[in-house]
């Protein structure tokens, strides 16, 4: 399987990534940091085709496929998990801070997505996975701005799925809670020691780790989710139920 994955340099994209490996498919890894990972991609230099891209600049994602130089291949799945995490109360906000964020939540999705869909990119019958939140149906102070780019995402989803399912393309989401990422990290470094303790008894299974969330990934990159599109997966240790 030729799988193009984005954020394949840390959290769950690095995640994702190793497991793809255990899989020996084939990936055309978006980054913007692989000397992160160097040790890594150089054991398995066979399987991994690294592209060192920033995916705040939409106006350059058509020649980032350009690059994959897919000739006679083409890709099975997308992987989009790249985007990033802000707590910024309201008062603080301005258009530049919320083009910066939907940039690369949202319209760098929506721009990977219009061209992984070109036939000439993609088989009938790929599939899609978009990593929103479970902050894209729920709430949080200080949010606004991320949670509305992952609630984004869940429209994007819907829509999406119905216009490709011609071409049997299955578009879906998943909506991690607070796993243990860099990102998290460094919220988790802006906050009190109270305020961490608090999201952390949110979530009734405690805090969750990458390898919790991607097999959810690879399924949906599956035969075995054939008939399985338009779809949410909510997976946060009970935070959603609490």
């Amino acid at each position: 399987m030729n799988v193009l994955l984005t954020g394949a340099t840390s959290g769950i994209g690095f995640e994702t990534l190793k497991e793809l490996i255990v899989g020996n498919h084939t990936i055309y890894a978006v980054g913007r940091d692989f000397t992160k990972i160097q040790s890594f991609t150089k054991k398995h230099k066979d399987l991994i085709k690294e592209f060192v891209f920033d995916l705040s600049n939409i106006d350059e994602i058509e020649n980032l496929f350009k690059t994959f130089n897919l000739k006679d291949q083409k890709l099975d799945a997308l992987i989009h998990c790249a985007g990033m995490e802000e707590t910024v109360p309201l008062r603080m906000f301005n258009p530049s801070k919320v083009k910066t964020i939907y940039d690369i939540n949202v319209f760098s999705g929506i721009e990977l997505l219009r061209y992984f869909t070109k036939k000439k990119y993609s088989k009938d019958g790929a599939s899609v996975v978009f990593l929103s939140s479970v902050m894209g149906v729920l709430g949080q102070s200080g949010k606004i701005g991320y949670c509305s780019t992952k609630a984004a995402i869940i429209g994007m989803v819907k829509a999406s799925a119905l216009e490709f399912s011609k071409r049997k393309i299955r578009v879906n989401a998943v909506l991690p809670g607070i796993v243990n990422t860099p990102m998290t990290e460094k919220l988790f470094s802006q906050l009190s020691e109270e305020n961490v303790n608090q999201i952390i008894e949110m979530h009734p299974l405690g805090i969750g780790e990458v390898a919790d969330v991607t097999p959810m990934i690879l399924f949906l990159i599956s035969n075995k989710s054939r008939w399985i599109t338009g779809q949410n997966f909510i997976i946060d240790g009970g935070y959603s139920i609490k």
